[in-house]
């Protein structure tokens, strides 16, 4: 198998395996041949062996086995800990060279064509466009005999034979098989931005099970079902869609309707070790975090692409510090930039090995700014991230603030559409119409007649909507350009409302977050109408940089910039900063419909973020408010050099129980089975003789004598392997791990009626 060169961006698929090497599995070396049974593995795809702490003899066996075979070899110095899957898993993922990632078990055997069939599933189910979403594919757990049998057995044939052997129950050679599995495909990113596997779990179970309840709830593929998080029968047997059993397998029954399945080579269990008996406090664990994501969303920390490096920031605010974008910063230093001269802070720079800086508004402050034209002035890279001028956008700039960013520049944006491109860009034009969405928050829409008629505006008269900004904003007090200031600004308007034409009035509106307006005699103030409004009912538009002339651009109305805005290019808006250039342009410009169409395209499908936000208003300054903003949930991510994340934020299930995934649930009428089947009724008893009174036995000690019936069969034995556990210890373990459904499952009815009667939500 070919090698590929790292970080080529050839690789589409990472298969990584945790390993390690021990007595216990002295056979491990020799399974890392069974993925060369897909002997049609793609090129574009690697095998990543994570080696989590062999001893180090075996580690460099393993390694030259790994080079032998043409796979790639991570080892992690972890022999002093407990083997933990979890962690091979998360350091494989940040090691990973490919856009998708998929676990996968060294006792696991693929057929031939399954990673090419892989590399289809990820575009039939469009994983490249969700992220969120992700593959699961089930395992048929064979028997030793049926293990050398399938390894004796033509390639090409094992698919099918051992299917069958499933399909015929053969228990000789299938020992189980299950659908629900964490034999997955992720999108690298994602699983970072999530934090991966949670690291507090430890030896062996439940770390991939809660991690994919995590992603279940959160890409809302199918209806969750009751009690979700009751660990209800198994994958095999379960029959009601109750607990998060029902719908984990539901992934897995996905790809195995379409034939896809690998087999797993028998290995005798050691259920003693200490590995193993993790298990029970994995199992408690897990049930804990459930419930902790369910009421907070609360998960493990992101984390860091390695490649990207390392990244400084000053604030924690969502703006620069968001669980989406976290990886793509790499590893992550906050510092306080009081702490700093701009000298000092590019020698710290410097020893750090920083591969950029991150700021939100860099002229927050005087050494803010300080700060960053230093670090641009050094040529040191960096990222501003801030709202973009378009409802619901953010953008990550590496080329500047604002109008003084390069990232505006025409050589960016100002090139053909194609037919695609136009229509896309036209629909969101409709779309953001239709939907009225704005910046900051705004009075209901009327709609441009209503409008006009509610200012008294007469028919044929002419609007020139002006949108006041807010004095102190940054892009005023940094930005403001040929106009130079404000009071500047205000000035222009004063002379305007007297040399305007007759058939030209003169509308303003006061920022959303200012309390007072400006004293601007003759002209009309709209300051309880939405902004779209205005914009549809003016026939121009007259401002210093904001960023409501953008949308006036995307309303194809004419727009006046009196400073450095970053539309401010030719075809786009027109540059005024005398009344007489404001009537000359009033007379002549017009915008060029296709500039417009090619830089909004640029700004939404190219260069934008765009998320949903969670804001409230606080006091600031002078009196005036300030929308603060607590959290971003991205639903697109793009950042300078990397690859766009885009997360569908389904509001509703995509795939409902209509779907024949969901016929092994359904009852004779149809309909979910969420309860199990009443037990049978057992034939009337003839009369009994009667008897001599006795004391009545009440409910609770009723339900107490017949759990003590049930227990006292049972006995504990020594460590034997799964398959050979004897049902008395299985019930055993069933009370101890899940004392609902034991009781739920007991032949007692009333035991099942105090387990039925105990919800688990």
């Amino acid at each position: 198998m070919p090698i590929l060169s790292p970080r080529t961006g050839d690789i589409a698929l990472t298969i990584i395996i945790p390993v390690r090497c021990a007595a216990e599995r002295s056979d491990a070396m020799e399974r890392l041949s069974f993925i060369l049974h897909d002997t049609t593995r793609p090129a574009c795809t690697e095998v990543l062996v994570v080696d989590d702490g062999s001893p180090v003899s075996m580690g460099r066996r393993l390694r030259q086995k790994c080079a032998d075979l043409g796979l790639r070899y991570l080892r992690i110095d972890s022999e002093t800990e407990p083997f933990s899957i979890g962690r091979a898993r998360n350091a494989g993922v940040q090691a990973a060279h490919g856009r998708h990632v998929m676990f996968q078990d060294i006792d696991l055997m693929p057929v031939p064509d399954f990673y090419r069939n892989v590399l289809r599933e990820i575009e039939v189910q469009r994983l490249d466009q969700f992220a969120e979403r992700f593959l699961m594919f089930g395992v048929i757990y064979l028997t030793p005999e049926a293990t050398q049998e399938y390894l004796d057995t033509q390639a090409e044939l094992r698919s099918s034979r051992f299917v069958q052997y499933l399909l015929e129950s053969d228990a000789t050679r299938i020992e189980k098989f299950s659908t629900g599995t964490s034999v997955t495909v992720w999108n690298r990113h994602y699983f970072l931005a999530t934090g991966g596997n949670d690291p507090d779990f430890a030896g062996w179970g439940y770390e991939d099970i809660e991690y994919m309840c995590r992603a279940i709830r959160r890409a809302n593929r199918f209806p969750l079902p009751e009690e979700f998080p009751l660990d209800y029968r198994n994958f095999q047997t379960i029959g009601e869609y109750r607990g998060w059993k029902s719908v984990y397998r539901l992934f897995g029954d996905m790809t195995f309707q379409k034939g896809m399945v690998m087999f797993h080579a028998w290995h005798p269990v050691e259920q003693a070790s200490a590995y193993v008996r993790a298990k029970d406090r994995n199992r408690r664990l897990f049930e804990t975090k459930l419930a902790a994501f369910k009421a907070s969303g609360e998960e493990p920390a992101p984390l860091p692409m390695p490649e990207r490096g390392r990244s400084i920031i000053f604030r924690t605010n969502p703006w620069v510090y968001n669980r989406w974008v976290a990886p793509l910063l790499g590893e992550i230093t906050l510092v306080d930039e009081e702490m700093f001269t701009p000298e000092s802070f590019l020698e710290h720079v410097r020893d750090l090995h920083i591969d950029r800086v991150v700021f939100h508004n860099p002229y927050a402050s005087t050494t803010m700014e300080g700060l960053y034209k230093a670090v641009r002035q050094a040529g040191i890279p960096f990222l501003v991230c801030e709202r973009g001028a378009l409802p619901d956008s953010v953008f990550f700039d590496d080329g500047g603030f604002n109008g003084e960013s390069a990232s505006y520049a025409p050589q960016r944006w100002r090139r053909p559409l194609d037919d695609r491109e136009e229509d896309a860009i036209c629909q969101y034009i409709r779309d953001h119409k239709a939907q009225g969405a704005s910046l900051e928050d705004q009075p209901d829409r009327l709609g441009a007649a209503a409008l006009r008629r509610r200012l008294n505006i007469f028919p044929g008269t002419k609007i020139l909507f002006v949108p006041l900004q807010r004095p102190s904003d940054t892009v005023i007090t940094h930005l403001a350009g040929p106009i130079e200031s404000y009071d500047n600004f205000l000035r222009l308007v004063r002379r305007l409302v007297h040399t305007l034409p007759a058939h030209w009035t003169l509308v303003v509106k006061r920022h959303p977050l200012e309390v007072e307006s400006p004293d601007l005699p003759g002209v009309i103030f709209a300051d309880n109408a939405h902004v779209d409004d205005l914009i549809e009912a003016c026939d121009a538009l007259l401002l210093i940089n904001s960023g409501v002339g953008l949308l006036g651009l995307l309303h194809q109305k004419l727009v006046l910039h009196a400073g450095q805005a970053f539309y401010g290019h030719p075809g786009l808006a027109h540059q005024v900063t005398t009344h007489e250039e404001v009537l000359d342009a009033l007379r002549q410009v017009r915008p060029d419909r296709d500039a417009v169409l090619q830089f909004l395209h640029y700004l939404v499908f190219e260069f934008y973020s765009f998320a949903r936000f969670k804001t409230r208003r606080v006091a600031w300054k002078d009196g005036a408010l300030m929308t603060a903003t607590t959290a971003i949930d991205y639903r697109v991510v793009r950042v300078p050099a990397c690859p766009p994340l885009q997360i569908e934020q389904r509001q509703q299930v995509e795939i409902t129980d209509r779907s024949i995934l969901f016929d092994r649930y359904r009852g004779i009428d149809g309909n979910l089975r969420r309860q199990p089947n009443p037990a049978p009724s057992r034939p009337a008893a003839p009369p009994a003789k009667p008897a001599a009174p006795t004391r009545p036995v009440i409910p609770s000690d009723q339900a107490e004598v017949e759990m003590v019936t049930e227990l006292s069969t049972l006995h504990l034995s020594g460590p034997r392997s799964e398959p050979d556990i004897p049902p008395f210890l299985r019930k055993f373990r069933k009370l101890r791990s899940n004392p609902i459904m034991f009781m739920r499952d007991s032949k007692h009815p009333m035991l099942r009626a105090i387990g039925w009667s105990i919800r688990h939500d």
